[in-house]
């Protein structure tokens, strides 16, 4: 059987949106996770689910021999996504503003903008669920011992526990995903996370699939006291905490690419669902697709396809452009991850 590799990037875990609904109402994405040009004003609605959760009374929370108000800690939380947005807004994408920091050499914004962006996703994740695309298609790859089969590997571009929540659904321990930030991964996940994850304190342990002021909470007291120790220190934003990378950080994929490409050097069909290849990722990207010499067949799944044809166009060498342009088959229907034929 041909060797199937899934390219998921952002688009994988759009969900579903009530257009109805204003762009920044907590009723607006009905599941799933905002992409790129939907971050500031989701951010706007997260910062009034926290101001919700503030209490006329005096609430302490302990915390390693410490106590603090609940209250001082919310109020910590919503001033780092206020200077999230403020940031974000005036750059064309939060990717931007994040790879400013990094060239700029500025370690202390740069951590912080790793934090609060890796609140923000598992605090979205507790509000509006997963992309049920995800379950769909766990319910369709897993074997009878609820493992993916040795000929499908998926690497993705998400920081988000999509993934990994939907598969919780069918197992009742977690999925085994390849991380590059951990020293600790199973050698033979088959999942692997070019960006690492948006995780901090185990807190995709949690039952993220369910909106309540109880879970909120819980998420709360996992990452408040960082941000409050942080917030104090004026330092030390994402240390020994955050999961999270991005692409241009210096080595990263090179440490870990035996990993990733001892999985996909005998790949023959790709699926690409929901990723543009943008720029910030062309070297990574360049660096994968010579790395699966084998390929003869790509899907690409989304519901501007031909653009994203195009974008696959920048990061192929001539050679493979002449070979596997001709063969790309776009897919539009995105009700349900596409499974080809050849599986």
């Amino acid at each position: 059987m041909s060797k199937v590799v899934y390219l998921l990037g952002a688009g994988a875990s759009y969900g579903k949106r009530d257009l109805k609904e204003p762009v920044n109402s907590i009723n607006r994405i009905m599941e799933g996770l905002p992409i790129v040009n939907e971050i500031c004003n989701e951010i706007d609605v997260v910062i009034n689910e926290l101001e919700n959760l503030k209490s006329e009374s005096t609430n302490v929370y302990n915390w390693q021999g410490e106590e603090r108000d609940l209250n001082y800690m919310l109020n910590v939380i919503i001033e780092g996504f206020v200077w999230l947005k403020e940031n974000t807004s005036k750059h064309a994408t939060i990717d931007t503003f994040a790879k400013k920091l990094y060239l700029k050499g500025d370690t202390i914004s740069y951590g912080k903008l790793k934090f609060f962006l890796t609140s923000f996703f598992l605090i979205e994740q507790s509000i509006h669920g997963i992309d049920k695309r995800y379950d769909t298609f766990f319910a369709n790859i897993l074997d009878s011992n609820l493992n993916i089969p040795n000929d499908i590997f998926i690497m993705t571009w998400n920081y988000d526990n999509q993934l990994d929540i939907a598969y919780r659904i069918y197992c009742n321990k977690p999925l085994s995903i390849y991380n590059p930030v951990e020293p600790q991964n199973d050698e033979h996940a088959k999942v692997f996370k070019i960006n690492g994850s948006a995780n901090c304190y185990n807190v995709n342990q949690i039952d993220a699939s369910i909106h309540t002021k109880e879970l909120l909470t819980t998420l709360l007291n996992k990452i408040c006291n960082q941000a409050c120790i942080a917030n104090e220190d004026k330092k030390e934003w994402s240390s020994g905490v955050i999961d999270l990378l991005f692409a241009w950080e210096k080595d990263f994929l090179k440490k870990h690419s035996e990993k990733l490409f001892n999985n996909i050097s005998d790949a023959e069909i790709l699926i690409i669902i929901g990723y543009t290849f943008p720029f910030f990722n062309r070297e990574t990207d360049r660096m994968i697709f010579e790395k699966m010499p084998y390929l003869k067949q790509i899907y690409i799944q989304d519901p501007l396809a031909e653009d994203v044809r195009d974008f696959l166009y920048s990061v192929l060498t001539e050679e493979q452009r002449k070979q596997l342009i001709p063969s790309v088959k776009l897919v539009k229907n995105t009700t349900n991850f596409f499974l080809p034929p050849e599986l």
